[in-house]
C-alpha cells in the first residue's frame, strides 16, 4: 500500500508537465484547422466574385420569354333588383366576363402584360402594354391601361372587394372604366420616411361620358401623384392625386377637365387580419361650347373592411353624387361579406340601395333616372394559372 502511494506521488509531477503539452499540441491543432477553413473560405469567395465578373447579363428572368405565363379568370355575376315603380330585374349566376391575362419578360429591360376579356359574346382588349425600365428609377408604359385616377378605377374588376363598380365612377365614366392608349412616365422619389411616385401620362380615350360623346377618340394629358407613409409597423397612409385635361370634340375648343384625390388607411397584422378605410372623389367638368352651360358631376365614395383573418372578411361602402341640370343628389349603401377559400377561388355577397339614380347609374341598370332600387349581388370569381399579386 505504501509502494502505491509512493508511485502516485511519483506520477503527479510527471502528470502536471504532461498536460500543458497535450493541451498546448490541441490548441495548435485548432488553429491550423481554423486557418485552413480561412484559406478554403477566401478561395471560395475568390472564385465567387471571377465567377460574377465573367458572368455576361442575359436577356431572361424569372419567367420564360419564349413561354409566357397564361392566367384565366372567370367572373360569375348574379343579381336581383327591386326598384320603384313595380321594376324588377334578375341575372342567374352567368358567367359575365372571361379574363385571359399573357404577361412575360421580353428581356431584362422590358415587359409585355395583355389582358383580353370576352363578355355578351364577344371578345375585346381589355389592357396591353409594354413596361421599360429606364436610367435614374424612371419607368416608360405604353400601349392601352386602366388610367390611374383614385384606387378603384386603376384595379381589374374581379380585384376588388365588392361585386360591383361605385356609383360616382358609373356617372362620371358610364358602366365600363376609364382607359386610354397612350405613354406613360413615372418616378419614385422619397422624403424622409415616406415614399412617393410622380407620373406624367398622354394618351388618347374613346369614353363617351367625359370626353368622346361624337364617337371620335379624343387626346388627354394628365399628372397623377401618390404618396405612402408608414403610421406604425402594421400601419399604413397613402395619398393621391390627379388632373386630367384634354379636349372632348363637342365643337371647337370644348374641354373636359377631371380631378380627384383620395386616401387609404390600412393596417395588416401576421394572422392576415386588420382593417381598411379609403375614399375618393372625383369631379367631371366638361365644357360643351359657347352656347351649352359646362356640365358638372362629382362622384365619390367611403369604403370600410374588416378582415377576420385570410378568408373572410366584410365590408361597407357608401357612395354620394351629384351633377348639374337640376338632378337630386344620388346616394347608395352597401354591405356585405366575401369568404375567399383560397388564392384562387373567392365568393362575394352584397346588399346594396340606391336613392335618387343619376342617368348613366339608371341607364347601367335598365330603369329610368331619379327612381330608387334594392339590389343583391352576388360573384364568385375562380382563376386557374400564375397571376399578379393585387393591389395592397
Amino acid at each position: 500500500m505504501n509502494i502505491n502511494i509512493r508511485y502516485g506521488v511519483w506520477l503527479l509531477p510527471c502528470l502536471f508537465n504532461i498536460l500543458p503539452v497535450a493541451a498546448e499540441e490541441n490548441h495548435q491543432t485548432i488553429s491550423v484547422k481554423n486557418e485552413q477553413l480561412l484559406q478554403r473560405i477566401e478561395a471560395l469567395e475568390y472564385q465567387q466574385q471571377q465567377m460574377l465578373k465573367a458572368r455576361k447579363p442575359k436577356a431572361t428572368t424569372a419567367e420564360n420569354t419564349g413561354n409566357p405565363s397564361i392566367s384565366v379568370i372567370g367572373t360569375f355575376n348574379g343579381s336581383s333588383l327591386a326598384g320603384s315603380k313595380g321594376v324588377h330585374q334578375q341575372d342567374f349566376l352567368p358567367l359575365s366576363e372571361g379574363e385571359f391575362v399573357l404577361s412575360a419578360a421580353v428581356d431584362v429591360h422590358t415587359r409585355l402584360d395583355v389582358t383580353l376579356t370576352a363578355a355578351g359574346g364577344s371578345m375585346s382588349l381589355e389592357e396591353g402594354f409594354l413596361s421599360v425600365h429606364l436610367p435614374e428609377s424612371f419607368r416608360l408604359r405604353a400601349g392601352r391601361k386602366f388610367i390611374p385616377l383614385g384606387r378603384a378605377n386603376e384595379i381589374h374588376p374581379h380585384a376588388l372587394v365588392y361585386a360591383d363598380r361605385p356609383n360616382g365612377l358609373v356617372n362620371l365614366f358610364g358602366s365600363e372604366k376609364f382607359i386610354g392608349d397612350g405613354v406613360f412616365i413615372d418616378a419614385p422619389f422619397y422624403a424622409g420616411d415616406s415614399v412617393h411616385s410622380l407620373m406624367f401620362g398622354f394618351f388618347q380615350n374613346a369614353n363617351a361620358v367625359a370626353f368622346d360623346p361624337i364617337g371620335e377618340n379624343q387626346f388627354g394629358e394628365m399628372l397623377h401623384w401618390t404618396g405612402i407613409w408608414d403610421i406604425n409597423d402594421s400601419t399604413t397612409l397613402e395619398l393621391g392625386g390627379t388632373y386630367i385635361h384634354g379636349k372632348n370634340g363637342i365643337s371647337g375648343n370644348s374641354s373636359t377637365d377631371i380631378s380627384g384625390g383620395y386616401f387609404a388607411v390600412k393596417s395588416s397584422q401576421f394572422d392576415h387580419s386588420g382593417w381598411s378605410i379609403e375614399g375618393e372623389w372625383n369631379r367631371s367638368r366638361v365644357d360643351k361650347g359657347v352656347t351649352a352651360a359646362r356640365v358638372v358631376t362629382d362622384g365619390a365614395y367611403l369604403l370600410g373592411e374588416y378582415d377576420f383573418n385570410r378568408n373572410w372578411l366584410m365590408f361597407t361602402r357608401y357612395d354620394t353624387s351629384r351633377m348639374g341640370g337640376g338632378y337630386a343628389n344620388e346616394s347608395a349603401y352597401s354591405a356585405g361579406f366575401a369568404w375567399k377559400m383560397s388564392e384562387f377561388q373567392s365568393i362575394t355577397l352584397q346588399y346594396k340601395q340606391t336613392h335618387n339614380m343619376l342617368p348613366e347609374v339608371a341607364a347601367n341598370l335598365g330603369v329610368g333616372v331619379g327612381t330608387n332600387a334594392n339590389e343583391l349581388l352576388f360573384r364568385w370569381v375562380v382563376a386557374i394559372g400564375p397571376h399578379h399579386p393585387h393591389r395592397y
